[in-house]
């Protein structure tokens, strides 16, 4: 099994300290919500998060939409190997069912993050799809208990994607971590091996999509070589 982490992604709702400002008051009630229950988003709030730390690196729920659309439909996640969390720039993490259709367009993605972090749950009958649980990364990676942690990071060990999925594959329950970020380094020190893919960075998604697919691949090799 194969869990992959966005971690420190940038999905927050909109801070206290800037919901006064014109921006967002504006889209507050042309929405008819609380500021502060709207999802930060840096292409329509960019004036009103100037104030803001770390403001160019925060409001991009885009690039978790898109890696999550990208591990959400990969066959690998089909085929029931793949765990997939969204850990945020504030140590909440969302737990995914398997089994969620993520709405493809961006606006309606943000309206289920926004509904998430009201209501903590989002339910389809029975089935809990998506779970808003107070977690630091590390609590996290702690209770899923992997064999081996990799975290992806420019500055990591170059290694091929190919050569990273034959080793993972090899460990049975192992966990990627994914920066959810626009740009930068980890925020956090994590005591994981960093791991290098390409020799420039890459988009969450597209690192996603060159991981998920050679560890599918490398299971089914294995799956396909003849028993001794």
């Amino acid at each position: 099994m194969l869990h992959v982490v966005i971690a420190e992604a940038e999905v927050e709702p909109v801070p206290a300290s800037i919901a006064g400002h014109p921006v967002i008051r504006r889209e507050a009630r042309r929405r008819r919500r609380r500021a502060t229950q709207m999802l930060l988003d840096a292409s329509r709030h960019h004036a009103a998060m100037r104030s803001l730390s770390n403001a160019a690196r925060r409001g991009r729920p885009d690039i978790a939409h898109y890696t999550l659309l990208v591990l959400l439909e990969s066959p690998l996640n089909r085929q029931g190997l793949l765990r997939c969390y969204l850990h945020t720039r504030n140590d909440e993490v969302v737990f995914i069912n398997p089994e969620t259709r993520l709405p493809r367009a961006c606006e309606r993605f943000r309206g289920l993050m926004e509904k998430l972090f009201a209501e903590r749950r989002i339910a389809a009958g029975d089935r809990t799809l998506l779970e808003l649980r107070r977690m630091s990364l590390l609590q996290l990676v702690e209770q899923l208990s992997p064999k081996r942690v990799v975290l992806l990071s420019e500055r990591g060990r170059r290694m091929e994607s190919w050569e990273l999925a034959e080793e993972l594959s090899r460990h049975g329950e192992v966990c990627i971590l994914i920066g959810g970020f626009p740009h930068g380094d980890f925020k956090g020190e994590y005591p994981f091996e960093r791991v290098s893919i390409f020799q420039e960075p890459l988009a969450a998604w597209s690192a996603a999509s060159e991981v998920v697919s050679q560890y599918r691949r490398c299971i089914e090799n294995a799956q396909a070589q003849p028993q001794a």
